[in-house]
C-alpha cells in the first residue's frame, strides 16, 4: 500500500509539473504577443492589430456598443484615429489563463490612457477576457 501511495504521489507530482510548464509557455506566447498589440495600439498600427484577430472577432470597447468582424473593428479603429484620439498609454496584465484543447482563454487587467481633442488624458482600468487559438 506504502508503494502505491508514494507511487500515486510521484505520478501526480510529475503530471502537475508537466501541465505547469505548458502553461508557462503558454503565458510566455501570451505576453509576448500582448507587447506586439500594446505597440501597435501605441502606434495606431491598425493593420498590425487586424492580424491578430481572427474574421469572426467581438470586440467590446469600454462604454460604447460591441463591435463584430474584422471589417468593422477595422472601421471602428480608423474612426478613433481620424477624430483625433490617441492612446498614449497601453499596459495588458494577464492573471489568469485557462488552456482547452488548441485555445487558451485570457483573463487580466489592462491600463490604458488616451488623449483626444480638447479632452484632458482620459484613463482606462478595466479587466479583459481574450481566446487565442493556436
Amino acid at each position: 500500500m506504502y508503494k502505491l501511495i508514494s507511487f500515486l504521489i510521484v505520478f501526480i507530482f510529475i503530471s502537475s509539473n508537466i501541465f505547469s510548464q505548458d502553461i508557462g509557455e503558454v503565458k510566455a506566447k501570451i505576453e509576448k504577443l500582448n507587447k506586439i498589440y500594446q505597440q501597435a495600439m501605441l502606434d495606431n498600427d491598425i493593420e498590425t492589430m487586424l492580424s491578430m484577430y481572427s474574421d469572426d472577432i467581438i470586440s467590446m470597447p469600454s462604454y460604447q456598443p460591441m463591435v463584430k468582424g474584422l471589417a468593422k473593428i477595422k472601421e471602428f479603429n480608423e474612426a478613433q484615429i481620424n477624430s483625433g484620439w490617441k492612446t498614449t498609454k497601453f499596459d495588458m496584465t494577464p492573471t489568469d489563463i485557462f488552456i482547452a484543447g488548441n485555445l487558451a482563454i485570457e483573463i487580466g487587467n489592462y491600463d490604458m490612457a488616451m488623449t483626444g481633442p480638447g479632452v484632458p488624458e482620459w484613463k482606462d482600468y478595466k479587466k479583459h477576457m481574450i481566446i487565442w487559438e493556436e
